[in-house]
């Protein structure tokens, strides 16, 4: 069954445990990509540990199976599975490739012989590279195009983004398929990446009508409540830039929603596996337990026995002297990428979204843990690392 270590619900616990149960015999072969990313990894974990090893099928890039293999043992144990138990994972686990390539006759039946497919796989950067669409939208499609007409395939559960509605909603996201007015040029996006995913809901939904997809938008995901940063310090040292400053854009009582790895990951899978959904659209996020910037901080206080001066607002001019204080006056190439990400990241916080999850909270009993009550593990395994240094997960 799901293996879990954290102190989860008894409602969220019971879904984990006879949703296994009952319908991973259900799985003939389930496909996932980006199991080598921070998301896909932790849902390769959750996977072993529903016991689909022997039904689970990874697209990775590679030069050879043998070095796939490497990389897919690597991602499970930075992702917390046990040394021995990656061991397992062979060269039955992996195809060679990425969404956009082509496949021999042999990788390509094995594709389209699956009845699930969880789609981890993306560009996710907020740079303005070309390869941000490329990636997320056409190589995407393409990827999706050797399942259409397929009589075996019963779920295509592809993740986006909660941030995919744009920048002009109701404080309240719904979860529900936007709406698409056939100008979609009229939605603002903040970056390209957000448009991107946007786009391929809608191109999914266009070009293959009968593909059993269903969207999952996970909001701000950060730390694992168990390994903390381990996995990935994406977003965290944005954090720990507003805690040490004490200031920032947004105000003290905006709300972040941000979701656990782990959390999304056990999400991700039960909504892959479960044989009937009320609905193809779903958000992984805190929704209205979203923690406010003066709570995470609070709770950082506590965590690092630390606390500064009272916090407060600055305007975004102030950027530029608070990446200065974070890399040093001679580091001016990483201070102006501070400065940048501040720009964005600030603009993703001041629009106070919370995205609704009751249909997530209906269909599978989903708690998630709050960052708050796990911002502590993500302090303990950021000590002795330099913000820099986990910048390099957001700016490889």
């Amino acid at each position: 069954m799901f293996a879990w270590q954290t102190p989860l619900s008894t409602a969220w616990q019971d879904s984990l445990t006879s949703s296994t149960r009952m319908h991973v015999v259900g799985i003939d072969r389930l496909v996932l990509t980006g199991a080598t990313g921070f998301i896909g990894g932790t849902v390769l974990v959750t996977l072993m540990n529903a016991g689909l090893i022997e039904r689970l099928v990874c697209l990775v890039r590679a030069a050879n199976k043998a070095e796939a293999l490497t990389r897919l043992r690597v991602s499970a144990i930075r992702c917390g599975l046990p040394h021995v138990r990656a061991q397992r994972l062979t060269e039955a686990n992996v195809i060679v490739g990425d969404l956009g390539g082509d496949f021999t006759e042999t990788d390509l039946a094995r594709l389209t012989e699956a009845s699930h497919v969880i789609n981890c796989a993306a560009m996710a950067s907020f740079s303005t590279s070309p390869q941000v669409l490329e990636i997320n939208v056409r190589d995407t499609l393409r990827f999706a195009s050797h399942f259409a007409g397929s009589k075996t395939l019963r779920r295509f559960l592809h993740v986006s983004t909660a941030m995919a509605c744009g920048t002009q909603c109701s404080p309240v996201v719904p979860e529900s398929t936007f709406a698409h007015t056939g100008n979609e040029s009229e939605t603002n996006h903040l970056v390209p990446y957000t448009q991107s995913k946007r786009d391929i809901e809608r191109l999914l939904r266009v070009y293959y009508p009968s593909l059993p997809v269903v969207v999952v938008r996970p909001s701000i995901v950060v730390g694992h409540t168990v390994l903390g940063t381990l996995p990935s310090a994406s977003i965290f040292w944005v954090f720990r830039v507003v805690h040490g400053a004490r200031r920032f854009s947004a105000k003290a009582m905006t709300r972040l929603d941000v979701v656990s790895v782990d959390d999304c990951a056990r999400a991700l899978a039960l909504l892959a596996v479960k044989p009937k959904l009320a609905f193809d659209t779903y958000h992984v996020s805190a929704g209205s337990e979203a923690p406010t910037i003066g709570q995470i901080i609070g709770a950082m206080d506590e965590a690092t026995g630390i606390s500064g001066k009272r916090y407060s607002i600055c305007a975004p001019r102030d950027f530029r002297r608070i990446a200065r204080e974070v890399a040093g006056r001679q580091d001016s190439g990483v201070a102006r990428v501070i400065e940048h990400a501040l720009g964005l990241y600030a603009g993703f916080a001041n629009l106070d979204y919370q995205f609704d999850n009751s249909r997530l909270r209906e269909e599978i009993g989903f708690e998630p843990l709050p960052f708050v009550d796990y911002v502590s593990e993500c302090v303990r395994t950021s000590r002795g690392v330099g913000i820099v240094e986990q910048m390099r997960w957001d700016f490889k």
